[in-house]
C-alpha cells in the first residue's frame, strides 16, 4: 500500500494491489473517491503541488494521471517495459519523475505525454525516486545498493552513494535538501549529509 497527504493536508490518496485508487478526508476518515483504470497493482500514488491531479504507478508498466475531482485519467505515460514502482510530480508540476524494475529513471513533461530524459546506470531494479525542492535534481534508490542523484536538465548522474549490504528500498529528501534518508531491506536506516 501507498499513500500520500494532499498539499493542503486534508486529503490522503491511498494505492494497494488490488488495482484501485482511493481519496480520503483526513477529518472524517470517510472515502472521497476511488477509481481504478490499472491491470497491475497501484504501488504508488502521489498528489500533484496544487492538489488538482494524482499521479500513479502500476505493475502493468503504465504511470496514470488522474483528475481528483472526478477520477477519471487524464493522461496515460508509457514507456516503461518492467513494473513502475513509483512516480513523482515535479515541484512545479510540469514534469513527472518515474522509475521502474526496468532500471530506468523517466522524467515525462505532463503536457505533451512526451519521454524528456531516460536515465540509466542502475543496474538493478529501482524501487523510488523524488524530486529535490529545487526541482533541479532528482535522488534514486535500487536494489543494486546505491542511491543516485542525477541533474533533471541533462540527465547525468552527478552522484553515487554506497554503503548498503542490501537492497535499498526507500529513499527521502530533507526538507533544506541537506539530507538524503534511505532505508534497506535489512532493515538499516542511513541519513546521508553533505
Amino acid at each position: 500500500m501507498a499513500l500520500n497527504f494532499s498539499p493542503d493536508g486534508k486529503n490522503i490518496v491511498t494505492s494497494a494491489y488490488n488495482r484501485t485508487i482511493t481519496i480520503w478526508d483526513v477529518e472524517s476518515g470517510k472515502e472521497i473517491k476511488r477509481f481504478g483504470g490499472h491491470i497491475g497493482g497501484v504501488s504508488s500514488v502521489k498528489f500533484s503541488p496544487d492538489g488538482q491531479m494524482v499521479v500513479s504507478a502500476s505493475a502493468d508498466k503504465i504511470i496514470g494521471i488522474w483528475d481528483v475531482k472526478s477520477g477519471n485519467v487524464l493522461k496515460t505515460l508509457t514507456g516503461h517495459t518492467g513494473p513502475v514502482t513509483s512516480a513523482i510530480f515535479s515541484p512545479d508540476g510540469k514534469f513527472v519523475a518515474s522509475c521502474s524494475w526496468d532500471k530506468t529513471i523517466r522524467i515525462w513533461d505532463v503536457e505533451s505525454k512526451k519521454e524528456v530524459h531516460i536515465l540509466k546506470g542502475h543496474s538493478r531494479n529501482i524501487n523510488e525516486v523524488k524530486y529535490f525542492y529545487d526541482g533541479q535534481t532528482i535522488v534514486s534508490c535500487s536494489e543494486d545498493m546505491t542511491i543516485r542523484l542525477w541533474n533533471v536538465k541533462s540527465g547525468h548522474e552527478i552522484q553515487r552513494l554506497r554503503g548498503y549490504n542490501n537492497w535499498i528500498m526507500s529513499v527521502d529528501i530533507s526538507p533544506n535538501g541537506n539530507m538524503i534518508a534511505s532505508g534497506s531491506w535489512d532493515e538499516a536506516i542511513c541519513i546521508w549529509c553533505w
